[in-house]
C-alpha cells in the first residue's frame, strides 16, 4: 500500500477526538513500536510533573536502515483534543523553534527485518511544556515534494497536583452483584482551588486498563458538597469486569517462547505460530499487566535495536458471527481497532484468525469484539468472559478551567487498582 493511499485510508477510519495521555495514532505504516515510558518505567502512564525532574521517554522503529528526517512538535489541548486556541505558543512551551529535530537514531543489529530505532525526552534543553494539562505531541518528516507529513500523532499529559482524589470499586453494583461488573465511585477534594461552579469548571476521565474505547469521559456528578465533587451509582462508571490478560513471549527466533507452538523462517520473516485459543467460560486468575508490553532479547541483548520483527499468528477456535468484528487488543495496538489487528475467519481451521509484525519481547493481549450498532467500543463477553474477580487498573484524572480560564489545567491523577 502507497503512503497517499494509506493516509487516505486512515482519514476515513472514525477517531476520537480525546486527547487521553497515551492515546497514539499511528499514520505511516513504516512506524512501529511507538513507546511512551516516563522515566524508563514502562508501567507508568506518560504524564509527568509540572516543574519535576521526570521525563517522558519517546521512541518508535522506522522499518528502514535509511536515515529519515523526523522532527516533533508539542501542543496544549483542551479535555476535548481541541488546540487551546486562547493560549500563545510562548504561555505553554519554552521552545528554541516550532519544531525540534529526533537527533537520536541507530540502526538494528544483526536483525532480519531492517528498522532505525529514534528516541527523545521531553522536557529537554530545546523544548519544556510551562503548564499542566493535555498536550498532542506530533512527529512528522518530510515528503518527496519537500512538504511536512506527520506520521505520529499522541498524546500526554503534565499534572499539577492540586485536588485529592478518593477512589473506591465494588462488585456490588446497580446491575448486578458479583457478577460480571464493577462498579467504581469517587470523591475528589479540591478544596486548594475556587470553585464557583464545580459541576462545569471541573471534568474528569476514568479509563479501564488504560483502554480509550470504553472509558468514561466526564461522567456527571451525582452531588457537590462545599469543594468536595462526588460520584456514586453513576452508570458511567459502571464497567464490564473482563478477564485477566492473556500473556504470550516472544524473545527469540530459534525457539518458541511463552504461549508459543513454533517458530518457523519463511521468506522474509520469521513466523511466530501462537497455541490457539478458545473463548473463555470462566475466571481465569493470573499475573498479568494489564495489557502491558515490553521489548526483549533472550540474549540480553540491546532490545531497542537488537529484537528482531516476527509475525506472530494468533488464533481464536469460535464459531463464525457475522454480527462482530474481532480484534486481537493490547496497549501495543493503541484501542484504533484497525484492520492491522481485525482478526479474519478461517472456515478451514474454524477460528477466527490475525497476523500481526511484532517486535520481540513479552504481550499481554485480549480479544474483543465490536458490534454493527457499537463499532468503536470492545466486547470481552463471549471472548473473555466478564468476571467480577478481575483485576483491573483504573486511571482517573481530574481537570479544571475555572471560570473564565483560559485553558483546562490537570490537576489529579491517580490509578487505583482493584482486587477482589
Amino acid at each position: 500500500m502507497s503512503m497517499q493511499k494509506f493516509l487516505i485510508t486512515l482519514l476515513l477510519l472514525p477517531i476520537t477526538s480525546y486527547a487521553q495521555p497515551g492515546r497514539t495514532i499511528l499514520m505511516s505504516p513504516h512506524i512501529k513500536t511507538l513507546q511512551l515510558k516516563i522515566d524508563g518505567d514502562d508501567e507508568k502512564m506518560p504524564v509527568i510533573k509540572l516543574n519535576s525532574s521526570e521525563q517522558l521517554q519517546i521512541s518508535f522503529d522506522d522499518l528502514t536502515h535509511e536515515y529519515r528526517r523526523y522532527t516533533y512538535k508539542i501542543q496544549h489541548c483542551d479535555f476535548e483534543g481541541n488546540p487551546s486556541t486562547d493560549l500563545f505558543e510562548n504561555d505553554y512551551v519554552n521552545a528554541v523553534s516550532d519544531s525540534e529535530v529526533i537527533d537520536q537514531y541507530e540502526p538494528s543489529q544483526n536483525t532480519t527485518v531492517l528498522y532505525t530505532h529514534y528516541s527523545f525526552s521531553l522536557p529537554n534543553a530545546q523544548m519544556r511544556p510551562l503548564l499542566s494539562g493535555n498536550y498532542l505531541l506530533t512527529i512528522s518528516t518530510e515528503d518527496e515534494e519537500g512538504n511536512e507529513v506527520p506520521v505520529v500523532k499522541t498524546y500526554f499529559g503534565v499534572v499539577d497536583q492540586k485536588v485529592v482524589i478518593r477512589p473506591e470499586c465494588t462488585t456490588n453494583t446497580d446491575v448486578d452483584w458479583n457478577s460480571k461488573h464493577q462498579q467504581l465511585s469517587m470523591q475528589v477534594d479540591a478544596s486548594a482551588l475556587t470553585l464557583r461552579d464545580a459541576a462545569k469548571e471541573i471534568k474528569s476521565l476514568v479509563m479501564q486498563n488504560r483502554r480509550f474505547d470504553n472509558a468514561a469521559f466526564n461522567p456527571s456528578p451525582t452531588a457537590v458538597n462545599g469543594n468536595t465533587i462526588i460520584w456514586e451509582h453513576t452508570k458511567q462508571l459502571l464497567f464490564k469486569a473482563g478477564n485477566e490478560y492473556r500473556k504470550m513471549e516472544i524473545v527469540s527466533t530459534r525457539y518458541p517462547g511463552m504461549h508459543g507452538d513454533n517458530i518457523r523462517w519463511f521468506d522474509p520473516y520469521y513466523h511466530y505460530t501462537l497455541l490457539q485459543d478458545t473463548p473463555l467460560k470462566n475466571y481465569l486468575y493470573d499475573e498479568d499487566q494489564n495489557g502491558l508490553y515490553l521489548t526483549r532479547c533472550a540474549e540480553g541483548g540491546n532490545a531497542d535495536t537488537e529484537a528482531d520483527y516476527v509475525i506472530a499468528h494468533f488464533s481464536l477456535s469460535t464459531l463464525p458471527d457475522m454480527d462482530k468484528n474481532f480484534y486481537v487488543n493490547g496497549r501495543w495496538s493503541y484501542d484504533n481497532f484497525s484492520s492491522e489487528y481485525k482478526m479474519t475467519y478461517n472456515h478451514d481451521s474454524e477460528a477466527y484468525d490475525a497476523d500481526i509484525l511484532l517486535k520481540l519481547g513479552y504481550y499481554n493481549y485480549q480479544y474483543l469484539y465490536t458490534t454493527h450498532t457499537e463499532p468503536h467500543i470492545g466486547h470481552t463477553q463471549y471472548t473473555e468472559g466478564n468476571f467480577y474477580q478481575t483485576e483491573n487498573e483504573y486511571e482517573i484524572l481530574v481537570y479544571h478551567c475555572p471560570t473564565g480560564g483560559r485553558y483546562w489545567q490537570l490537576v489529579g491523577v491517580v490509578t487505583p487498582i482493584y482486587k477482589e
